[in-house]
């Protein structure tokens, strides 16, 4: 074979519009022939197809597609240029005062330190960079672009270079700079690419292929004998160079160092666009428009015989695709006539299988060979090397089907009965009994001994075993079995019937274990034994049994556990789980510390239709759904499909990108979040803060929160991808937002945003003073307007009594007293005799005793508050009693008198009072003193008589039997902490003293100037 030329569609998207003929199309479809689905090879059927249509946010008419540094993925089309982040596509709308180029957008290439470039068809590039538009045409270095197609591409240190028809350039603080420029007579620059030996590789016309060697000014000539043709040139990490011409296709190269050799037959599609993945695959849209997939494998086999790749047609994308690009995580997206597709890379290996097989059950056996039953289809089985499915006598209805890790036997129940399908041709081993043939068995199953247990639905025993000659009852009481499994010691696991229920079977003896044990799963549908551990999987989540109590696995997401109908380790005791809608892998070290330190939360990776997981598994049949062969696989059976996964190769999990924390709207202005504070006025205390995170591949596998620290705490909010906060005080915050994807809780990532609120006027601190000052002002205007009106209520109840006070002794009791003196001079008259006499002494008597009373009254209704003149009404007081009695009285008054406590003076004078009507009434003396004593640290009140002197039995009991006066002077003096001394005087009398503390006898003691002002106010008011 002579050598061919290499050609590609670099990123720009070369478009060459010559078509084949009908000739090389039926080759084409000659050529793709399917690679066996057991083969762990890439192929077509690694790949989940997703497609995004125009409804969806999609720019119509697609030319470029491109993923910048922080993890967007950027279209161009007729909507001009829209971003995804994996949820939404959003158009990208340029800042106020900016705009594109032109309406119809050309291809993109993501920008050195992040931007993207994108292309125009009629002048320079133009860059976008943190939401700025920049424009390169002939006045900004991009010289002589202003009509010329060009291509954009990088070098491996990733700066960014630029081919166009007559120069080489590379862009380097904010200007191109041209490296090299052409003579169009000599042919014009096409596109380029740099190898990884940084030799630049570049097509001319009229020239073929040339390399500009690393260091080297000059272009040599590579491939001679197509120097007419035009093309493009692309290499691909493997190492292999692709060149397209227009004569015959696409020829791969192998290059070393600057030798090129074509190494296979050419790939005959006139190809408009042409990308090698990292992986080493190769995909290309031909000029018809159509999308094909050549393999990796394909590829090394083509290039070992020297024969033409075999390719696959992508299917069901319509009839128009273009361009293609594969992004970080190595999915593929193609655009399409309608849309976008998403060609992602499926852990799961589905297994193409005949229509209108439904309820299928799968099991492997030692040579690799699955077998198949199902509900409407006869048993299919195909080798591990064969490339078709054979379908046995086996009836349909085999639905339980079972593989014997001790041997690798594969066996199967069907109403019929119990057959070995492997190893050998499929037999029948035992029929079964006229009461059961013609069920539909759930599981089926050979224990250590040799038995075969068949479980049933519908009858009194729901488990029989045949020995090899006789069906027997297994069980004492109606037991529906679902799913079974076998321990090391041959101990039989049953489930499925009832919630929380689980029965071991051991030399046909039953145990039951239920809630008691903490079994709380509800119905079983899954067992796993693991040594001497039971794990079992149910509706209501995993637990696992040591021998004595189940103990549940526990994870972040409540739900993730529901309905488990699969369970199993692999070869490196990481536990895989299957529910209804997915397939889960829980690292080992997590199943080790769940098993140590029970409640500890697991981590769980999840794979579901998006990942080759068929749909929709039975929960009733075909139990478990999950099942392990020997070459360590792990198979999935549901409703509708089979699919593998092999462990050990699973495709590895990319780290989350940043969080881009994009906005925040207060009102109706909107801030963008690029720079690192976010100012709010202060009308804006309510507000919503955007965020999101390009995740292309599984979005619904993300959970965010956030919080704004200095207001909230953390908050779970789900796949929310906004923030809402109302009635924010004004302050300094700063804004929050985590996001965790499920089965990788260790790895979260974090982004924050400051922020300010400005403080309204009414938030101010010297608002607030004065606030405080005002309110203070009016409380006491309230207080001093409220004490007013006490003081006017007071006085006028003060001048009512005393009023009554003073006709009550001008009249009543001056009456009172004359008629007293008048008995009295009656009674001392000697005219009477005695008996007349001593009753009118009497009658005076009762007169004084009224006259007393009366005196009391009249003292009861003159008491004032606490600015009472202490000693003036006790000398009023006083000046009745010597009236009466005839006695002298002397009051003796020492230091500056100084207001009584309101609290305190009524008892104070209650206390003289009393004092005072007791040495009048009751002394016989002839002087009655009254002291008064105003102390700095307390008030004194002494009353001092020259009579008879009291009984020192009152002093020692406290009072006379029947009086309560002591008795309620000392009650009085004991309310306010005073302290009352009696005792006898030195040479006759009594002496009764009375010490109140100048806390509890002064109005004014310790009073504060907050204190005053009330009563300063008061009296400025009066």
């Amino acid at each position: 074979m002579s050598p061919s030329r290499a050609v590609d569609v670099s990123r720009p998207g070369f478009r060459c519009r010559q078509c084949f003929t009908s000739v090389a199309i039926a080759l084409l479809a000659l050529a793709a022939i399917p690679v066996h689905a057991f083969d762990a090879a890439e192929t077509l059927s690694n790949f989940h197809l997703t497609l995004y249509s125009k409804s969806d946010g999609v720019p119509g008419g697609m030319v470029g597609i491109a993923q910048t540094t922080d993890g967007f993925l950027w279209m161009t089309g007729t909507k001009g240029l829209v971003r995804f982040d994996g949820v939404q596509f959003k158009a990208f709308k340029p800042l106020q005062g900016e705009k594109f180029i032109q309406a119809q957008l050309g291809t993109l290439f993501p920008a050195e330190g992040g931007g993207l470039w994108i292309k125009n068809d009629n002048a320079g590039p133009t860059l976008l960079k943190n939401g700025h538009l920049s424009h390169f045409g002939s006045g900004q270095s991009y010289i002589g672009a202003a009509a010329a197609p060009f291509a954009i591409f990088t070098d491996p240190r990733g700066a960014v270079w630029s081919v166009d028809s007559n120069a080489i350039r590379y862009f380097k603080d904010g200007d191109w700079h041209v490296v090299d420029k052409r003579d169009p007579a000599e042919g014009a620059f096409g596109n380029g690419v740099f190898d990884k030996n940084e030799n630049l590789w570049i097509t001319v016309g009229g020239r073929g292929l040339m390399v500009k060697p690393q260091g080297s000014d000059q272009l040599l000539l590579r491939i001679p004998d197509i120097e007419k043709l035009s093309g493009s040139v692309v290499i691909g990490s493997s190492g292999l160079v692709y060149f397209t011409s227009r004569k015959n296709g696409i020829h791969i190269y192998r290059r070393e160092d600057l030798r090129l050799t074509e190494v296979t037959e050419p790939i005959p599609i006139n190809s408009i666009d042409l990308m090698p993945t990292r992986s080493g695959a190769l995909w290309l849209i031909s000029s018809e428009y159509a999308a094909y997939y050549v393999s990796p494998a394909s590829l090394a086999q083509a290039e070992k015989n020297h024969s033409t790749p075999q390719y696959e047609v992508v299917p069901k994308l319509g009839n128009t695709s273009f361009p293609v690009f594969e992004d970080r995580s190595g999915d593929v997206w193609i655009g399409t006539e309608s849309g976008v597709a998403r060609m992602s890379h499926a852990a799961f290996k589905q297994i193409e299988l005949p229509k209108n097989i439904h309820e299928i059950s799968a099991s492997v056996d030692a040579s690799g060979g699955v077998w198949i039953g199902s509900e409407t289809q006869q048993v299919l089985r195909v080798e591990s090397n064969a490339s078709s499915w054979v379908t046995t006598d086996v009836p349909k209805y085999t639905m339980a089907t079972y593989a014997d890790s001790t041997d690798g036997t594969i066996w199967g129940a069907n109403p019929f009965g119990v057959w070995q399908l492997s190893p050998g041709k499929p037999r029948q081993v035992a029929s079964f009994p006229g009461a059961h043939s013609g069920h539909v068995p759930y599981s089926v199953l050979r224990d250590k001994g040799g038995m075969i247990f068949v479980s049933w639905p519908r009858l009194d025993n729901g488990l029989v075993a045949w020995d090899g000659k006789a069906w027997r009852d297994v069980l004492s009481s109606a037991t529906t079995v679902k799913v079974m499994a076998v321990d090391r010691q041959n101990r039989l696991w049953l489930g499925g019937d009832g919630r929380n229920r689980l029965v071991a079977l051991s030399k046909g003896v039953e145990r039951a274990f239920s809630e008691a044990e903490n079994l709380q799963i509800g119905v079983v549908r899954s067992i796993l034994v693991d040594g001497d551990v039971l794990w079992i999987g149910g509706d209501d989540g995993i637990q696992f049994f040591d021998g004595n109590r189940f103990t549940v696995l526990q994870t972040n997401d409540a739900d993730a556990f529901r309905t488990v109908t699969g369970l199993i380790l692999d070869a490196d005791n990481n536990l895989w789980v299957q529910t209804l809608d997915r397939v889960m892998i829980i690292p080992a070290n997590d199943i080790a510390e769940a098993m140590s330190h029970p409640g500890k939360l697991v981590s769980a990776r999840s794979f579901d239709g998006a990942d080759g997981v068929p749909a929709t598994v039975d929960a009733d049949r075909m139990l478990p759904s999950l099942r392990l062969s020997r070459d360590g696989r792990i198979w999935t059976h549901t409703a509708f499909g089979l699919a593998w996964i092999d462990p050990s190769r699973l495709p590895k999990q990319a780290s989350l990108p940043p969080i881009a924390i994009e906005t925040v709207s207060g009102g109706s202005a909107v801030y963008p979040a690029s720079g690192k504070n976010v100012k709010l006025t202060a009308e804006q205390s309510s507000f919503r803060i955007s965020y999101t995170i390009p995740v292309l591949n599984h979005p619904e596998y993300l959970k965010f929160a956030y919080r704004l620290d200095g207001f909230t705490d953390w908050q779970d909010v789900g796949t929310r991808r906004e923030a809402v906060f109302t009635k924010v005080p004004a302050g300094d915050y700063q804004f929050q937002v985590r996001a965790i994807r499920s089965g990788d809780e260790k790895n979260a990532v974090t982004a924050s945003l400051n922020l300010t609120r400005a403080p309204g006027y009414y938030e101010t601190w010297w608002f607030h003073l004065l606030a405080l000052l005002l309110l203070s002002l009016l409380l006491w205007v309230t207080y001093a307007l409220r004490l007013r009106a006490v003081h006017r209520q007071l006085h006028i109840r003060v001048d009512e009594r005393e009023r009554i006070a003073r006709d009550l002794h001008d009249t009543l009791l001056q009456g009172v007293q004359g008629l007293q003196l008048r008995l009295q001079t009656w009674a001392a008259s000697p005219k009477l005799d005695p008996a007349h006499r001593k009753e009118i002494s009497d009658v005076a008597a009762r007169a004084r005793d009224m006259l007393i009373d009366g005196r009391d009254r009249i003292v009861a209704l003159r008491r004032v508050d606490a600015l009472t003149d202490l000693a003036e009404d006790l000398r009023a007081i006083s000046r009745d009693y010597t009236a009466i009695y005839h006695m002298e009285f002397a009051l003796i008054e020492e230091g500056e008198a100084r207001p009584l406590n309101v609290n305190s003076a009524q008892e104070i004078l209650d206390i003289s009072c009393e004092g005072l009507r007791n040495a009048f009434v009751h002394s016989d003396a002839s002087l009655v003193q009254l002291h008064i004593r105003w102390k700095h640290d307390a008030l004194h009140v002494l009353v001092r008589d020259d009579g008879k002197g009291i009984d020192e039995s009152v002093i020692r009991d406290g009072g006379r039997a029947g009086h309560w006066g002591l008795l309620g002077m000392r009650e009085r003096a004991a309310r306010i902490g005073a302290r009352l001394l009696l005792s006898r005087g030195d040479v006759s009398g009594t002496e009764l003293a009375l010490i109140v503390p100048a806390q509890a006898a002064y109005a004014d003691a310790s009073r504060s100037i907050w204190r005053l002002l009330p009563r300063i106010w008061g009296k400025s008011l009066d």
